[in-house]
């Protein structure tokens, strides 16, 4: 009997990718201090000790795996995307550069591509976790809007309208709308020292912060101190080009006033919720479920509003959190200037349109649980790979 029940789920499996709709490739772009496959060997940013683009990849799906700076901006992660996707010579823009005294152009910054035939009759499925899920967003955007003041010889992507080349973006645990934590963090310690614990605990042998459009990578002759001393002294933390304030709900904010939701794209997003009501105080606190290292986060933010001005102010639904982001920050953007983007519950079987976000379901889990971290067991592993497997079936049967 065991043997037929998998042989059924095999030839299942097997139908379903035959009988797709769409093959496109599916994109996974990682969020803060994130990492790529080959950097961390025994540990995969999606995955942990699992490996999530492996598991696809055996169920018949193409799937791609993209590293980005892990404290770069919004906007420059987004081109990052861009060009390791299609290939060629990492391009941040003459404006953008110019406005923010970066290296245009970085040495060194080739790609050969990991899908270069990519374009509007060969689309993509972005799926972006936590901060990833806004960098999807922006990649969308910088896609199919032209800058004017860049050549479109010389930026295939700032220079010209690419539209079509995304079928669906899909946000897990993403701070749609900011995370209070990065307001709190920064009104009550600079972001450069925030980062130093965590920054002086990397070996940069396999971890690279991927600050080149800074000039601010480590060189072969740097100490490590040095290195440290140069990197926090930067002006650069103190502009907007930063994940320092795309984080916040003004950061947000901002980016939910630049873009505007695609008629053309599916748009699906994920919640995670890792925190209760205090019966007597109305705050938020930790669920016993919760990864000791987002103990301090989750209390936090599970009872400090924030009046971030221009009308952005908290209020207890805020409260509830996965220990990183606020849960009501990840249905849907809605702090733009054109208010909430529309959305619907997601339903199986229901007719999906594009230009609207579904919305998939909130999960008990820890912020790093949906990717596969602090997994203790067979069964809460099983559980990711199978959320996975369906929902890259759901983007495949897309027309």
């Amino acid at each position: 009997m065991q043997k037929i029940f998998i042989g059924l789920f095999l030839l299942l499996t097997i139908t379903s990718n035959i009988l797709a709709t769409n093959k496109n490739p599916i994109i996974l772009v990682h969020g803060f201090l994130g990492w790529g496959r080959e950097e961390i060997s025994d540990t995969k940013y999606w995955g942990g000790f699992n490996d999530i683009e492996a598991y696809l990849r055996s169920k018949g799906y193409t799937v791609y795996t993209v590293s980005v700076g892990p404290i770069s901006s919004n906007f420059d992660c987004a081109v990052e995307t861009f060009y390791q996707i299609k290939g060629g010579q990492l391009d941040y823009g003459k404006n953008h550069s110019e406005e923010f005294d970066l290296v245009q152009n970085p040495e060194g910054k080739y790609y050969q591509g990991l899908y270069p035939i990519w374009d509007s009759k060969n689309p993509v499925h972005l799926i972006g976790y936590s901060f990833g899920g806004q960098t999807v967003r922006m990649l969308q955007h910088l896609l199919s809007a032209k800058i004017n003041s860049e050549h479109p010889e010389q930026s295939l992507l700032l220079g010209n309208e690419l539209r079509g080349w995304v079928k669906s973006i899909t946000t897990m645990s993403a701070p749609l709308n900011g995370a209070t934590i990065a307001d709190i963090v920064n009104k009550f310690i600079p972001f450069t020292d925030s980062m130093l614990p965590i920054v002086d605990n990397i070996s940069t042998d396999y971890y690279d912060l991927d600050l080149y459009q800074w000039d601010l990578n480590r060189k072969i002759d740097e100490s490590f101190f040095g290195y440290l001393n140069r990197m926090v002294s930067s002006p650069s933390w103190s502009t907007k080009n930063s994940i320092a304030f795309d984080a916040t709900l003004s950061g947000a904010k901002n980016i939910n006033d630049m873009i505007s939701i695609d008629p053309s794209v599916y748009y699906f997003s994920y919640s995670t919720s890792c925190s209760k009501k205090d019966p007597d105080k109305g705050y938020h606190i930790p669920e016993e479920s919760l990864s000791l290292p987002n103990y301090p986060l989750c209390y936090l933010m599970g009872r400090i509003k924030i009046n971030a001005g221009n009308g952005l102010v908290t209020d207890s639904t805020w409260f509830e959190n996965d220990g990183t982001v606020n849960t009501i920050s990840m249905v849907r953007p809605f702090t733009g200037e054109d208010g909430p983007e529309p959305m619907v519950y997601y339903k199986k079987d229901m007719r999906l349109r594009p230009g609207i976000w579904n919305y998939m379901g909130k999960y008990n889990l820890d912020h790093k649980n949906f990717i596969g971290f602090f997994l203790d067991t067979q069964e809460a592993v099983e559980n990711m790979y199978n959320r996975f497997e369906h929902h890259a079936s759901i983007l495949y049967a897309l027309p």
